[in-house]
């Protein structure tokens, strides 16, 4: 009787606990999306939305470890506007909920007042990252107050990237998303809070970074 064990080859697949892989999306430029005046009550569906299909696959694994969304958009009055990333699975996170105002609910209510009042320009994005050092609530305000009609990220010094701020919204930051599936529709959804003021959405970049799957080969004899 032959007593020799052959190697039994077993491939496995292991999440490693390495860097994640950066991908990034890009809707736009030149989309050019009006924002509903005056028209935010708290409502996804009050809102602008333009939506991101992201596929499995594309270089990395399909769970999310870090997410980044960077915006180019026009307007004219900082203070009107709510900026929401929605998630595939349906997870809002609230980028900007109208800077300088002191919010009792997120529902768009022009009496809770009127807020920062710079501008943004598309030929100057915005980047919304959980490790910027400014929270996005101080947008137009550091290192200096803006005057108005100032562009933020143009003028004064003032920051390009702010760690997202929920206002009066649901607690949250982008790394509420890690652990999701990165594959489906994401949409970016904007709201403007006052008559008069208005803004354009031109383009937006959804960068996600993702845990790699490698194919691993372990003999058991």
């Amino acid at each position: 009787m032959n007593n020799s064990r052959l190697p039994v080859i077993l491939l496995l697949l292991a999440i490693l606990p390495s860097a994640a892989l950066a991908q990034t999306y890009v809707a736009g430029p030149s989309l050019g999306l009006a924002v509903p005046d005056n028209g935010y009550n708290g409502t996804q569906g009050s809102m602008l939305c333009n939506t991101i299909a992201v596929a499995t696959g594309g270089g990395g694994g399909d769970t999310v470890a870090t997410a980044t969304v960077t915006v180019a958009m026009s307007h004219t009055f900082v203070g009107d506007l709510t900026i929401k990333l929605f998630s595939p699975g349906g997870t809002p996170i609230t980028l900007v909920s109208r800077p300088g105002v002191v919010e009792t609910a997120d529902d768009g209510n022009d009496t809770a007042g009127f807020g920062e009042n710079s501008n943004l320009a598309i030929a100057n994005p915005l980047t919304y990252d959980d490790t910027a050092p400014n929270p996005s609530e101080q947008m137009g305000k550091v290192p200096s107050d803006l005057a108005t009609g100032d562009i933020i990220c143009a003028f004064a010094g003032s920051p390009c990237s702010y760690a997202p701020s929920p206002g009066a919204a649901t607690a949250g930051n982008l790394g509420s998303l890690n652990g999701q599936s990165k594959v489906g529709n994401w949409s970016l959804c904007l709201g403007d809070s006052a008559a008069a003021d208005t803004g354009t959405l031109d383009g937006w970049t959804l960068t996600l970074g993702t845990t790699p799957v490698e194919l691993q080969t372990f003999s058991v004899d």
